[in-house]
């Protein structure tokens, strides 16, 4: 089964079909409850059947399909996230052709679908990726710097909330996360700003909302994490 991608948001959950999605123009924010990823236009991403996951496709357009269960053997046991190749967009192009009206997949499409799992995995790629941290006391401090973005409260403050020493804080949020918490604030504070930019605020008014001191520190940042400039980000979210 095939659908356009709807403007949703909708929080965890899980089903027994498996999902795959296209996306054709804009970014989609997902998230499981080990992270927050957020994926630009030109991927595909894959569900499997009964995985928990999150999403919200404001500003996305593309295909969503659905895979009955028998059908996902073929495809990767894990969540996963590849850019769109010519053969990815040529097989699911045929499998969502406009004058196709049956539910089930025939034998050839069958075949296709072999081939579109050969082509996922020489194609994974890695989105940007916030990982959220497992231990409750660093989880609380994650979803705070989440909600505001340009908190510039001192490590001390966060440690002291945390209960912890700012040397046990440090050392327990880069175990949990692989990152220290400076490299986790960046990429919480980049996704916020790719949120306002796709809303059409000003690069300028975005990196002050963000809490930096100049747009150079916020144009390094999204050079670092997506080889683009605010304004090429700009556009390409905007699709």
């Amino acid at each position: 089964m095939t659908k356009t991608l709807d403007v949703f948001t909708r929080g965890l959950h899980q089903h027994p079909h498996g999902e795959l999605f296209l996306l054709r123009a804009g970014y989609l924010k997902a998230q499981s409850p080990n992270g927050r990823w957020l994926i630009p236009a030109g991927h595909l991403c894959w569900v499997p059947p009964f995985t928990e996951h999150g999403a919200d496709t404001d500003s996305t357009q593309g295909v969503r399909i659905y895979l009955a269960p028998e059908l996902c053997g073929v495809l990767p046991r894990d969540s996963c996230v590849m850019r769109n190749t010519a053969l990815i967009l040529a097989v699911i192009d045929r499998l969502t052709a406009p004058d196709r009206t049956a539910k089930v997949l025939t034998e050839p499409e069958k075949r296709l679908l072999g081939v579109l799992c050969d082509e996922i995995e020489r194609a994974r790629s890695t989105p940007i990726l916030l990982p959220m941290p497992q231990d409750a006391r660093l989880s609380r401090t994650a979803e705070k710097l989440l909600g505001s973005p340009n908190d510039q409260s001192d490590l001390d403050v966060f440690a002291a909330e945390a209960g912890m020493s700012r040397r046990s804080f440090t050392r327990n949020f880069k175990l949990d996360t692989g990152l220290s918490i400076g490299e986790w604030r960046q990429i919480a504070r980049l996704m916020h700003g790719i949120d306002m930019l796709a809303a059409g605020k000003s690069v300028t008014e975005t990196a002050f909302a963000l809490g930096y001191d100049s747009i150079s520190s916020f144009v390094a940042l999204c050079q670092r994490h997506t080889g683009m400039s605010p304004k090429l980000l700009a556009r390409a979210v905007a699709g």
